[in-house]
């Protein structure tokens, strides 16, 4: 019965994976084609809560861990955002466009389900690197959610997912991004949420791949 279980979880993987990279790869081509951009722009909403969805429904351990961390960091990171776009004192000065669709307080509701796959991926990155110590996979990981973050910010302006004043990304906010991610990190590593077979490393390759596709294909008429 337990072997067929671990069967059972690693078939759900394993479709979870698949539904990752075919979704990412479809959209990628959708927003690289001018006339279908409109739509696929539409379906960004639908995207990120089926990501979520994936996390949540092929999470194979302790729910109430996964409860708290998705709560947690959904707030936390929805709150930062929010403090954010009427401060001007975190990341820099910017507004959120319509494309992650319904807002509160001038923030889209999607953006806390955003921070949630991103500290999943990337925790779940760094587990199966095996770093052991939790400040260090912390630091590390944030790292790379910055880098990630380098090759969203144009893409996310000339896609209406967020805009900053006079057109400039500020050094702030990729120094806001790393602290944030950070604390977040630290939150994952401390519920110890168990480790899930290909799903953080394949989430997070998937969207940095998009991005840097999107960065390398739009970022000289990114501002057009």
């Amino acid at each position: 019965m337990e072997g067929q279980k671990d069967q059972d979880d690693l078939k759900v993987k394993r479709i979870a994976v698949a539904v990752i990279v075919i979704f990412h790869l479809v959209g990628l081509v959708g927003f690289l084609i001018p006339a279908a951009q409109p739509y696929f722009i539409k379906l960004v909403p639908f995207h990120l809560l089926l990501m979520f969805a994936l996390i949540v429904f092929s999470y194979n351990a302790d729910v109430k861990r996964l409860l708290l961390f998705v709560c947690g960091v959904f707030l936390c990171g929805f709150l930062v955002e929010v403090l954010g776009v009427h401060t001007g004192k975190i990341f820099g000065s910017y507004y959120y466009g319509n494309t992650l669709g319904y807002k509160i307080a001038a923030v889209p509701l999607l953006m806390g389900v955003n921070w949630v796959i991103l500290i999943f991926s990337i925790g779940q990155m760094m587990k199966s690197l095996k770093i052991r110590h939790s400040i260090l996979a912390s630091v590390i990981g944030a790292v790379l959610l910055v880098v990630l973050d380098f090759f969203l910010e144009p893409v996310a302006m000339k896609f209406d997912y967020w805009h900053w004043d006079w057109h400039q990304i500020p050094v702030q906010n990729y120094i806001a991004w790393f602290i944030v991610s950070v604390i977040l990190l630290k939150f994952y590593y401390a519920l110890d949420l168990k480790q899930q077979k290909y799903i953080g490393i394949t989430m997070f390759a998937s969207q940095l791949i998009f991005f840097v596709v999107l960065y390398m294909t739009t970022g000289t008429n990114i501002f057009a």
